[in-house]
């Protein structure tokens, strides 16, 4: 006796995938700016400063004095000179007075004052130790004003570029069943 068997043929489904990738360029340009310093506004002022040059000291080493510090000192000198005198005087009065101790006073008073002498110094060389030197420096008054930087920016937004991807799925090979029965 024969037994029908049962035959099943199969074939798979096939299934095709076509990818289109997704695209994206983005473009950053740079910033451009400009940057402008101003000058700052100064104003400096600087007031004179006083130099005083005192060379008296040097011209009287010199001996070129002016008139009255000529006559100070002549009068300083005669002073002297009158006080000498008047000792002078006073030590031969003791003299005369004392004229029976012997000796000839009056011949020894005339042969010491009869000359007649005198000294001149002259002016020595001036030094600048002597010249008196003053400086008082004047007042610097200095005003300054800066000025704020200028600074322009022009900012560039990105370029943006997206192409979305697709998928196409699409069926290749359709799946089949075939049940048959034989004998």
């Amino acid at each position: 006796m024969s037994i029908p068997k049962l035959q099943v043929q199969l074939t798979p489904g096939k299934i095709g995938i076509t990818i289109q990738k997704p695209e994206q360029i983005i473009k950053q340009y740079k910033a451009e700016q400009s940057i402008q310093q101003p000058k700052a506004k100064i104003n400096i002022q600087q007031n004179k400063g006083k130099l005083t040059i005192d060379q008296t000291k040097a011209w009287h080493n010199l001996d070129l004095k002016n008139a009255i510090v000529r006559t100070e000192e002549l009068v300083g000198i005669a002073k002297n000179k009158w006080m000498e005198g008047l000792a002078r005087v006073s030590r031969e009065g003791d003299e005369l007075m004392r004229i029976e101790n012997g000796g000839n006073p009056i011949a020894a008073q005339a042969e010491r004052n009869g000359g007649f002498g005198f000294t001149y110094q002259s002016g020595g060389r001036p030094t600048r130790d002597l010249v008196d030197i003053q400086y008082q420096p004047g007042d610097t008054q200095i005003d300054i004003q800066p000025h704020e930087p200028v600074i322009d920016t022009k900012k560039h937004a990105p370029e943006h570029h997206y192409r979305p991807g697709n998928v196409d799925l699409k069926m290749e090979l359709m799946p089949d069943l075939k049940i048959d029965w034989k004998v």
